[in-house]
């Protein structure tokens, strides 16, 4: 899996530069609606000569499930939400059934070491979060498909005691005022959808990235921070939001009430896994989907295997935790993704365009985004796995 190392080795080096200019240390949406063209060499004779036609490539629809190709293939994911499709259809057995050999590599959280291990060739395929796009952006990776759909529990937190909180919910139920924001600062973890939030809370009043702090915090070290009395304000995702809740802190903004985009999580892959193994790319998205599908309707399965598998990676999770994520995050299946308001890649080229607008990236990076996103994958599995 030794891709073009030292392209690789230098979006690392690229990625640590993005991270470093970036950070100021100490400084529902509704549920979703409820698929690769294979070249073929054709040979033609000319009956009135009989001598051999040129070979030609024509391009046909897949009409049966391709085999896999019996590599191995290695899933970089988050051990929560985002990542659970992969891992049931792991628990599940689907892989096994159409011949691929997965392993699934859980990189906690952090979205960042998913990017700098598919950066290192460590990863064939990436099933991961917002940071997905700064990968996209150097032009290495496919995206071949939409993962989780947040419907809402990507909130900003402040104290009860707090001028913020004190100026009472606006029409929207949004906490805050210009006044209580200025010079504001935010802990939570940098090149994520809490980033995303955050600035998109502070424009909300009026306030560009450039004005005020986000302190680069994961966030589990943020909630501690938080708690300790540093920052204003912490930006989380539903897990913490559960710790801050019970820790008696108030919600200022849920990202749903300050933006109409969906936060949707991405799927992406070595753009030499297309070229070397498109067969095996196709298969994954199969298993993925039937993941989600059947997670979508037998929630106690789903329930039980997100459990045992969050809390088998020392996370502090209960069965209720896990209910109660099921109202927050939905998936998409075979049927509903790439399709209607949901055209595949949607919410990557939107945090491309936002992080642009906030300096964040280049055009170029934008561009390079916007070119990796590619349906032809999940359009050919929609088209066999119809046919089964």
């Amino acid at each position: 899996m030794m891709y073009g190392k030292a392209k690789k080795m230098l979006a690392i080096l690229l990625a640590t530069v993005m991270v470093m200019s970036a950070t100021a240390c100490g400084n529902s949406k509704e549920e979703a609606k409820t698929p690769e063209e294979t070249p073929v060499q054709t040979e033609t004779t000319t009956e009135e000569s009989g001598e051999q036609q040129p070979e030609e490539e024509t391009e046909t629809a897949q009409t049966t499930m391709p085999a896999a190709s019996g590599e191995k293939l290695v899933i970089g994911t988050l051990a929560n939400w985002v990542g659970l499709p992969a891992w049931y259809a792991y628990k599940e057995g689907y892989y096994e059934e159409v011949g691929l050999d997965v392993e699934i590599v859980n990189f906690g959280s952090q979205g960042t070491l998913v990017n700098e291990a598919m950066a290192a060739d460590e990863c064939d395929i990436a099933v991961s979060g917002m940071a997905s796009v700064y990968a996209l952006s150097t032009g290495m990776y496919t995206y071949i498909g939409d993962g989780c759909l947040t419907i809402q529990g990507e909130t900003i937190y402040c104290r009860p005691d707090s001028d913020i909180y004190a100026t009472g919910p606006d029409e929207n139920g949004v906490y805050g005022s210009t006044d209580t924001l200025k010079d504001a600062v935010i802990l939570g973890p940098m090149n994520t959808t809490a980033q995303m939030n955050a600035i998109a809370y502070m424009a909300y009043f009026g306030y560009d990235a450039t004005q005020f702090t986000f302190t680069n915090l994961d966030y589990s070290s943020g909630l501690a921070a938080f708690t300790s009395g540093e920052g204003d304000m912490i930006a989380v995702n539903p897990t913490y939001a559960a710790y801050l809740e019970a820790d008696g802190y108030v919600r200022a903004a849920d990202y749903n009430q300050i933006s109409e985009q969906d936060i949707i999580d991405a799927i992406y892959c070595q753009n030499e896994l297309i070229e070397e193994r498109s067969q095996d790319v196709e298969l994954f998205l199969y298993c993925y989907y039937r993941a989600c599908e059947d997670m979508l309707n037998n929630q106690d399965n789903r329930v039980a295997v997100a459990y045992e598998w969050y809390v088998g990676e020392g996370l502090e999770y209960s069965e209720q935790d896990v209910i109660n994520e099921c109202s927050l995050k939905s998936y998409f299946t075979l049927d509903s993704v790439d399709e209607g308001e949901y055209a595949l890649g949607g919410f990557m080229e939107f945090a491309g365009e936002f992080l642009l607008s906030n300096d964040k990236i280049t055009q170029e990076d934008l561009e390079n985004v916007k070119a990796s996103i590619d349906n032809k994958y999940i359009s050919s599995v929609k088209g066999w796995s119809a046919n089964k």
